[in-house]
């Protein structure tokens, strides 16, 4: 993380790891920029991040590519994000050997989707959000509670036939078409360019020397 003299621009690129620093952005200026590129990480971390740029009124700029927490938390800190042209943003499930993976409707009458969380979560109820992500979305969408992570109907069928046809977790990322945004997120975000296909999707993620799969959500 690196902080411009005068103090307008915050640029952070790298993963949100468990002993980041983010005090750093306390001394970026109101109205600023702050400029990222992240693989993702740690929640608690990209929260309190996100809290200081949101303060601090900053434009988020997205570059090359942000994925995970990035695309949850940081991609929606503030009140406006640009998302450079050639930038893959994806979403994808919590990861770790200690959660369970089920299947729950996030609300009444949507189709189901697969979920991943603390054991403790599954039962009668289904998956409870942790407070923390639950005061986060009530400032940044447009209907909280949110269906974290965010997916179209069609990625949800995907990742949902794919669970069912080997109940294995598949540990996939996914796209989000920027039509559904107005409907999920206060923040106002602008593409450079959208991609146009799975090819394109796939391109990127060679150029960037990535090896994650990514599902295209046209």
């Amino acid at each position: 993380m690196n902080l411009s003299p005068d103090k307008q621009v915050l640029c952070f690129t790298g993963a949100i790891s468990q002993s980041m620093d983010v005090s750093l952005a306390n001394e970026l200026k109101d109205d600023g920029l702050f400029v990222v590129r992240s693989p993702g990480g740690y929640v608690g971390h990209a929260v309190a991040l996100s809290d200081i740029i949101r303060d601090r009124h900053a434009t988020v700029v997205v570059y090359d590519y942000c994925f995970s927490a990035c695309a949850g938390l940081l991609l929606v800190a503030s009140y406006q994000t640009y998302v450079l042209k050639g930038t893959l943003v994806a979403w994808h499930y919590p990861r770790g050997d200690e959660l369970c993976t089920f299947l729950t409707a996030p609300r009444d009458g949507e189709p189901r989707k697969l979920q991943r969380g603390p054991c403790q979560h599954y039962g009668e109820y289904g998956f409870t959000y942790s407070p923390m992500l639950i005061e986060f979305f009530k400032k940044r969408a447009v209907n909280p509670p949110i269906s974290f992570p965010p997916d179209s109907l069609y990625v949800r069928r995907i990742m949902r036939n794919l669970y069912a046809e080997t109940a294995v977790f598949h540990d996939a990322m996914w796209t989000l078409h920027p039509r559904y945004y107005p409907r999920l997120f206060k923040t106002k975000i602008f593409y450079g360019a959208y991609p146009e296909s799975q090819d394109e999707v796939d391109d990127m993620l060679a150029r960037l020397h990535l090896h994650s799969k990514v599902i295209y959500d046209p």
